[in-house]
């Protein structure tokens, strides 16, 4: 697959559509842009779906993704809608990865930005690291649902595309995301609170 070709600014204005055209006409530039119309919000989507193994896995999976996408669309000349057909390889890519390993948590400190208060930062930061941890946590369809939604705002019926599902599974895979999540926040809060009671009744009884 050779990107070195430099997109026109004319060409930059086309839509995804006319872009796929004018790749299938020839045009080598078109898929440059492709490429780069769509990289990081891949990588990005990969991230989220292969924390425990870091960016560059991420970084890997992404320029696969890219490549079949290379083959797939000089082979096929049937309409399709691009974005969520990207997602959709992309979905599948994170899970091949993913079989037959449990991820694990692992914080990419460079989502947040220093705070002015420190206090709050170690907070806002223990937050963070919950709530990724319960992401990774969510069953793998809901996983990814829930971070392409948020990430690039698909559509439910381009979601539903990408996942090669119906909207109204979409929509379930979305509320019993957010449901796991809100399940697991009350789970952490109540055995926090468990804990500091804990904690008080014995420093009162070594008072």
């Amino acid at each position: 697959m050779r990107l070195s070709s430099s997109p026109t600014p004319l060409l930059r204005l086309r839509s995804d559509e006319q872009l796929v055209a004018a790749f299938r006409d020839g045009r080598e530039d078109a898929f440059a842009l492709i490429s780069e119309r769509y990289r990081e919000r891949l990588v990005a989507y990969a991230r989220h779906m292969l924390r425990s193994r870091g960016h560059a896995a991420a970084e890997d999976v992404v320029q696969d993704v890219l490549l079949r996408a290379y083959r797939a669309l000089g082979a096929d000349s049937r309409p399709m809608t691009l974005r969520p057909w990207l997602y959709r390889i992309a979905h599948n890519r994170c899970l091949d990865e993913l079989r037959g390993e449990r991820p694990t948590a692992e914080l990419l400190e460079d989502a947040l930005t220093g705070g002015d208060d420190p206090a709050a930062e170690v907070g806002r930061r223990e937050r963070l690291r919950e709530l990724v941890g319960d992401i990774q946590d969510l069953p793998p369809q809901q996983r990814s649902a829930l971070v392409i939604r948020e990430l690039d705002g698909l559509s439910y019926a381009e979601l539903a595309e990408a996942l090669d599902t119906t909207v109204p599974a979409v929509k379930s895979l979305l509320v019993r995301a957010r449901m796991n999540l809100a399940a697991a926040a009350e789970e952490r809060e109540a055995a926090q609170s468990v804990e500091s009671a804990r904690r008080t009744s014995v420093a009162m009884a070594s008072a």
